[in-house]
């Protein structure tokens, strides 16, 4: 007989802070912790680029907090950290 064994793969819960408190109630599986860093990274990036476009402005304190299924915050990305602000040329 052959036993097949399944690595527990961790849910990691992505909470917006922005001009409304989202939380997300279902989470998303990763492989790793590193692994949901990155997403939250994109997530930031994404929801910065959502503001600008409908709203024209960015503020940059808000941010996307990640807790694992524990509750433990593993991570927390703010706008400011997830965009490259410069200026070409001056």
């Amino acid at each position: 007989m052959k036993l097949m064994c399944f690595a527990h793969m961790p849910r990691y819960f992505f909470h917006i802070h922005n001009d409304a408190d989202t939380f997300d109630e279902e989470g998303t599986v990763y492989a790793d912790t590193e692994a949901a860093c990155r997403s939250a990274k994109r997530e930031a990036q994404y929801l910065a680029s959502v503001s600008v476009k409908e709203h024209g402005h960015l503020v940059l304190d808000h941010y996307v907090r990640v807790t694992d299924e524990f509750g433990d915050v593993v991570t927390t990305v703010t706008f400011e950290n997830a965009v490259e602000i410069r200026r070409e040329g001056g």
